[in-house]
């Protein structure tokens, strides 16, 4: 992230992608390691992209120690509207929350 900027590479719209359609088929969250094993990479990068993912406003996480990620209504409806290969404002993105 660069001044208050993220990058939406394809990987982390997969990524949200894969959250999305695994919480609608399982009723619960997949947690760091199964996204990491879906897309090949370890559960330290499935935190970071899950982090920025955060940040911008993406998802939202819960205070349980697994299976924390959740998307509410209006995240869900953000899904289908982001493009691939553009930055983000922190700041666009949490102004988008507060409407």
């Amino acid at each position: 992230m660069k001044n208050g900027h993220i990058y939406l590479s394809a990987i982390k719209l997969d990524v949200l992608k894969f959250i999305k359609k695994f919480i609608k088929e399982h009723e619960y969250s997949p947690t760091y390691l199964e996204i990491g094993r879906k897309f090949r990479f370890s559960r330290a990068r499935a935190g970071a992209i899950i982090s920025e993912l955060y940040k911008l406003n993406l998802i939202s996480k819960s205070d349980q120690a697994q299976r924390n990620i959740e998307l509410s209504d209006d995240q869900l409806e953000k899904i289908s509207m982001l493009k691939v290969n553009k930055s983000y404002s922190t700041m666009d993105f949490r102004r988008w929350a507060m409407k």
